[in-house]
């Protein structure tokens, strides 16, 4: 059975009843602009569904590596249990900024920990550290993510939801004509997690593809 397929005006009809309005995100998504980060946050039904999932896992301790300007982390951190902590990593000090300044906007500040460091390495710290999280969401360089992915193991505990974004690459992933570094690496990760029996995971079709994985 095939899925609806999803015209503009469908998904301006989705986002219409479905993803509430919000001036805070907005401005973040005109700063984003401003300040010529680029302009390649998740897509806004993509938000609403990281903070409904958040909630729903009943997530404490949230794990973030990419936060470009805090667009993603904003809605991960509104879905946090009371007391809850996101920890944010990127390597850009520009996007740590941005990213600081619209959660304290969003009155975030004590729910968020932004970290400047490559991604790799502040993981690995955080294993080190013996640290677990409920929840990891893994939206940076895609040649990256197979390492990301091997510590996210590390950080998890039985039951922890790992996602990772663009793992459709605009469609591409199915044109076997093309090849670049992001597009291979995405295309290797979708192979080896579907063949991963450690976790459970389904591609779905939102944004520019979204894998949600279930630790076993």
């Amino acid at each position: 059975m095939k899925s609806v397929p999803l015209t503009q005006e469908l998904f301006d009809y989705i986002e219409k009843i479905s993803v509430p309005d919000d001036p805070l995100c907005k401005e973040l998504l005109a700063e984003t602009l401003r300040l010529e980060i680029p302009m390649i946050q998740i897509s806004t039904d993509q938000a609403r569904f990281l903070y409904l999932l958040t909630k729903m896992i009943n997530a404490k301790h949230a794990l973030e590596i990419g936060t470009l300007a805090g667009y993603s982390g904003i809605h991960i951190a509104r879905g946090l249990q009371p007391g809850g902590m996101l920890t944010t990593v990127d390597i850009n000090p520009a996007h740590s900024s941005a990213a600081s300044g619209f959660f304290a906007k969003a009155g975030l500040e004590d729910k968020v920990d932004v970290i400047t460091s490559p991604a790799l390495d502040h993981m690995q710290k955080l294993v080190a550290d013996g640290k677990k999280f409920d929840l990891i969401f893994i939206d940076a360089d895609k040649t990256g993510y197979h390492n990301y992915y091997n510590e996210a193991l590390k950080l998890s505990h039985p039951g922890t939801v790992i996602l990772f974004d663009n793992m459709l690459k605009a469609g591409n992933v199915i044109d076997m004509s093309m090849s670049d570094p992001d597009l291979d690496a995405v295309r290797e990760m979708n192979e080896l997690l579907s063949k991963d029996n450690r976790i459970e995971c389904l591609l779905m079709t939102i944004g520019d593809g979204m894998t949600i994985c279930l630790v076993r």
